[in-house]
C-alpha cells in the first residue's frame, strides 16, 4: 500500500499557474529537467547499442543476399530479415525507455494529476529518429517536394489519420496510373490506421495527450526540431464541432475536409488537418508559387531532461535534421482510460471537447478558456 507521505509527495505534483495558462493557450507545455539524467543516459545508450546490433543484423543480411546460401534458397531471406528487425521493434518495450515515465516519477505523476483518470499508454513507446539530411526533391505526403516546403519541410499532422496503403506518388509531371491508385487506396493506411471507422462517427483515431522526451539535445532551429502549431487545438475543436452540427463523420472526407488534395504538384496530396484550420494562419505563414499556405509553427529547443507535453488535437510533426547528429525523439501517446468501450480508439466527444478527458485541470482550464473568449 502507497504511504500517506508519498501520496501527499505526489498530489502536490501538479501544473502551476503560469504552466496551465500556457498549456490551454497554445496546447502545449515544455517541461524543464523534470527526468533524471542517469535514466536519460541510461535510455541514449540502449538506443544506440540496439541501433548498432540491429545495424550489425543488416550487414548480416545484406552478406547473405549475396551468398551461394542465398542462391540455394537454403534459407528463406524474410527470416534473416525478420531476425534484423526484431531487437529494434522491441525496443519501444524495452525497461530502459519505459524507465523515462517510470511510476512515481515526476513526469507521469504530473500528467496522471493533469488528467486526473486511469491513462494508458506508458507502456510502449514510439522511437522517433530523424538523421541529417538535405532538401530534396522526395514528394512528401502532402503532395509537394521536400525542399519547397518552407520552416525546414514541416507539413503538421493530426494523428490517427490513413496516410496511403503505399509511398506518395513520387512523380509531378502524371498522375497516378489506375493500378497506382488501386493500390495507394486501399483501406488500411502505411501506418496501420484506416481510411473510415463505420458507426464510430469519425474518419480518425484519437488520444488524450502526446509526450515527447527528447534522447538528444535540439537547442537551434534545423536540428529535426518537432514542430507544433500553436493554439490551433482551439480551431480543431471548433472544427470538430462543426463537422457533428453538420452530421460528421468528423474527420477527413466528413464536412467541410477534403482528403485529398489534388492541387498538389503530385495530384493526390493528403490534407492533414483542415484548410479552414490554415488559414488561421495566413498572417505568419508562408506561400508557396501556387498559392499554398504553409503555417509557421513553433519549433521546440529541448535538451536532455526535457519533456514536450501536447494536447492530440495540436498539428504536429518533425522537421528535416540539417544538424550533423541524429534528432531522437521517444514518444508516448497517452488515452484517458475511462472512455466509453465501444469509442476507445475513436473518441467524438473529446475531438470537440479538449478539456474533456483532463479531470485534473479541467475546471480551471475552461475558466481560463472562457476568459480569454
Amino acid at each position: 500500500m502507497r504511504s500517506p507521505v508519498l501520496a501527499t509527495l505526489e498530489s502536490l505534483v501538479s501544473l502551476t499557474s503560469d504552466q496551465l495558462e500556457e498549456f490551454v493557450r497554445s496546447g502545449y507545455l515544455i517541461l524543464r529537467n523534470v527526468v533524471r539524467r542517469p535514466i536519460v543516459e541510461q535510455a541514449r545508450k540502449t538506443y544506440f547499442r540496439t541501433m548498432g546490433a540491429a545495424l550489425g543484423d543488416l550487414s548480416r543480411v545484406i552478406r547473405f543476399l549475396e551468398s551461394e546460401a542465398s542462391a540455394n534458397q537454403q534459407v528463406p531471406v524474410q527470416d534473416k530479415a525478420k531476425i534484423a528487425a526484431d531487437s529494434w521493434r522491441r525496443l519501444g518495450q524495452h525497461d530502459d525507455i519505459l524507465g523515462l515515465v517510470e511510476k512515481r516519477s515526476e513526469i507521469r505523476t504530473l500528467i496522471e494529476n493533469s488528467i486526473g483518470e486511469p491513462v494508458r499508454g506508458f507502456e510502449y513507446a514510439q522511437i522517433a529518429t530523424q538523421f541529417p539530411t538535405e532538401p530534396s526533391n522526395r514528394i512528401t505526403e502532402a503532395g509537394y517536394p521536400d525542399h519547397e516546403i518552407p520552416f525546414h519541410g514541416w507539413h503538421g499532422h493530426l494523428d490517427g489519420l490513413w496516410n496511403g496503403a503505399t509511398p506518395p506518388h513520387q512523380h509531378t509531371n502524371r498522375p497516378m496510373s489506375m493500378q497506382e491508385r488501386q493500390a495507394w487506396s486501399q483501406d488500411r493506411g502505411t501506418n496501420g490506421v484506416m481510411r473510415t471507422y463505420p458507426d464510430t462517427g469519425a474518419n480518425l483515431t484519437n488520444f488524450t495527450a502526446l509526450l515527447g522526451i527528447p534522447l538528444s539535445n535540439q537547442v537551434t532551429e534545423g536540428a529535426g526540431n518537432l514542430g507544433l502549431l500553436p493554439g490551433a487545438h482551439h480551431h480543431i475543436q471548433d472544427f470538430f464541432k462543426l463537422q457533428r452540427e453538420n452530421g460528421g463523420p468528423l474527420g477527413p472526407d466528413g464536412p467541410h475536409w477534403e482528403r485529398i488534395h489534388v492541387e498538389a504538384p503530385n495530384g493526390c496530396g493528403l490534407r492533414h488537418y483542415p484548410d479552414q484550420v490554415r488559414e488561421q494562419y495566413s498572417g505568419s505563414a508562408t506561400f508557396t508559387q501556387d498559392g499554398r499556405c504553409w503555417p509557421k509553427p513553433d519549433l521546440i529547443k529541448v535538451e536532455l531532461g526535457d519533456a514536450v507535453l501536447t494536447l492530440y488535437a495540436v498539428p504536429h510533426g518533425a522537421t528535416r535534421c540539417e544538424a550533423s547528429n541524429p534528432r531522437v525523439m521517444v514518444y508516448f501517446r497517452l488515452t484517458n482510460s475511462c472512455r466509453p468501450d465501444r469509442f476507445k480508439g475513436n473518441f467524438v466527444a473529446g475531438l470537440c471537447d479538449n478539456w474533456l478527458e483532463w479531470k485534473g485541470i479541467r475546471n480551471e482550464a475552461r475558466d481560463i478558456c472562457n476568459a480569454s473568449a
